[in-house]
């Protein structure tokens, strides 16, 4: 009996007889597939990177004021809504407001955080029955017992200037309460060193010691080597201790340097003070950061600053300034003509 048995060759080629179709119907099906899976993956977000995106429904209470107050709020309420982070609401409150009318508004809103800018607006927002987290902004000092954004320069900013400005300074010599500007107290003594001071400070818990401190800090003072730090928000009243404190260091050539540009316009050497929409800026940052635990700081100071200098003060203690170090001034005393 004869066995035949097909060639191999005529089997092989039998299998390759699948129509062409077949195959770009299988190669379709495939890229479809991986494109709709990197599709899936695109769009899937974790828990995290959902809520960073969602912005934080957010009540901006600010007090409504007339003149230059004006535009200096709504500067930094400009910076404040520039922060895509947020959803800014604006509630403009007055002395006649209610803690009822900022509660309502915060409620209609479905606020999740209250950003309180200024005294009033802060007074108002500390009585809140709700449990709202708030933030206050342009409040001098820290009598806030919630995460504030001071009006007062940031301790490094500040020290950083004054070393450029006045490189022989070695001691910076300051009468604070603890209760009021100790914080800037204690961060200007931890990062003194980075820049070569030594901060020396005298803390009065009322006007009279305060007064006392002052004239013991005078008499302390080296000449020419001695700076003195004047808090925006002082133990001693600036129209009490200002006159005497401005004369005295003009008398023994001691830089006086402060937050209020009216200071040195009165005879101090510098002043370093907010840009407002950047402290805006700054404060939506502090704000979002907290509410999204990010930082735990109870108070910080401003980082973006303007300054101010007093050309005759600096020249009486042997500071001398060139064209360009002087175009770095916001503002100049006495006034150039």
């Amino acid at each position: 009996m004869t066995y035949i048995t097909a060639p191999r060759q005529a089997i092989c080629y039998s299998s390759n007889k699948l129509p062409r179709s077949f195959f770009l119907r299988i190669a379709c099906l495939l890229l479809l597939i991986i494109i709709s899976d990197l599709s899936h993956a695109e769009n899937r977000i974790t828990p995290f990177e959902s809520s960073t995106t969602i912005p934080i429904k957010t009540s901006l209470i600010m007090p409504l004021v007339t003149g230059a107050a004006k535009t200096i709020y709504e500067d930094i309420a400009e910076g404040i809504r520039s922060n895509s982070d947020l959803k800014i609401s604006i509630l403009m409150i007055d002395k006649a407001s209610s803690i009822e009318m900022v509660e309502q508004h915060i409620l209609e809103n479905n606020s999740e955080l209250v950003i309180a800018l200024g005294n009033t607006s802060y007074r108002l927002a500390a009585l809140l029955p709700i449990d709202t987290m708030v933030i206050a902004g342009g409040i001098t000092g820290n009598q806030s017992l919630r995460p504030t954004l001071s009006l007062s320069s940031d301790p490094e900013s500040a020290l950083k200037e004054l070393k450029r400005i006045a490189p022989h300074i070695e001691d910076v010599m300051m009468v604070y309460n603890e209760s009021i500007n100790g914080w800037w107290y204690n961060k200007a003594k931890k990062i003194a060193p980075k820049y070569g001071f030594n901060i020396i400070g005298y803390n009065a818990k009322n006007i009279k010691a305060g007064v006392e401190s002052y004239q013991k800090l005078l008499d302390d003072a080296s000449p020419k080597t001695s700076a003195i730090w004047l808090p925006l928000r002082n133990i001693v009243p600036s129209k009490t201790i200002l006159p005497m404190l401005l004369e005295r260091a003009w008398g023994k050539k001691l830089a006086v340097f402060s937050n209020n540009p009216s200071h040195t316009k009165l005879g101090g050497l510098m002043a370093i003070y907010p840009e407002h929409q950047k402290m805006g800026s700054q404060l939506a940052e502090f704000a979002a950061d907290h509410f999204q635990g990010k930082t735990n700081d109870p108070v910080i100071g401003t980082q973006e600053l303007r300054i101010a200098i007093n050309l005759r003060t600096s020249s009486h203690i042997g500071i001398r300034l060139s064209a360009t170090d002087q175009a770095r001034f916001d503002k100049i005393y006495p006034t150039q003509r």
